[in-house]
């Protein structure tokens, strides 16, 4: 199936880079890993940096083909099986051949950001992706790649995603504007809140967003 050959391009990719000794080369993480034992302040706390971050987030062109692929993959979900909810999209994606009927999938929380624009100050400490490993960059990469076949994403998440490609004028002009936007400033200024809410929402997906950050 579709999902399979490209899981096994990004693996094969990122098996080739020198990767930490403490690695199982796994691309779905798990979700809770990071809040098990915190208190709800820190867990907040990490909430709100995370989506500054990924309002910042640079996506280098070594991104171009993950991310052309998966919002390629959102735009061709029907709106109308994405209004249906949740189960009436897995059973539209087993039926495309987007996801295995018997895959286990990692949960992803839906926490919808339609709030204005946020000072990003806490982010100066410097660029999250420019200094990032090559293996980081390949297991984001792959985490990418692989979401739709391997992450339970709600609809309804999908569903916004999909509005903003559209807004931004499809997936090759969606997919050109964050590659040309190095921070929040210049995705605000070449796409307005529709493409800096785009990176909030790939990157805020569970198994993506352990990956990249």
């Amino acid at each position: 199936m579709k999902f399979q050959l490209l899981a096994a391009l990004f693996v094969a990719s990122a098996a080739a880079l020198p990767a930490p000794e403490a690695n199982n080369h796994g691309l779905i993480p798990d979700v809770d890993e990071w809040d098990d034992a915190a208190d709800v302040e820190i867990v907040a706390a990490r909430s709100s940096d995370v989506s500054s971050a990924a309002a910042d987030f640079e996506f280098t062109p070594d991104f171009s083909f993950s991310l052309d692929h998966l919002f390629a993959e959102i735009e061709a979900i029907p709106d109308e099986i994405l209004e249906e909810g949740d189960e009436a999209l897995h059973q539209w994606l087993v039926a495309n051949g987007n996801r295995p009927d018997d895959a286990n999938l990692k949960r992803d929380v839906d926490e919808s950001d339609d709030g204005d624009f946020e000072d990003l100050s806490i982010l100066e400490r410097g660029t999250l992706v420019a200094r990032a490993s090559a293996w980081k960059i390949a297991q984001c990469i792959a985490a990418i790649v692989e979401v739709i076949a391997t992450t339970a994403v709600p609809a309804a998440k999908l569903l916004r995603i999909k509005k903003y490609i559209k807004a931004l004028g499809g997936t090759k002009n969606a997919v050109k504007l964050l590659l040309s936007a190095t921070s929040t400033e210049e995705k605000l200024r070449v796409g307005g809140q529709a493409l800096v809410k785009l990176a909030k929402e790939v990157l805020g997906i569970s198994s993506i967003q352990s990956k990249c950050f």
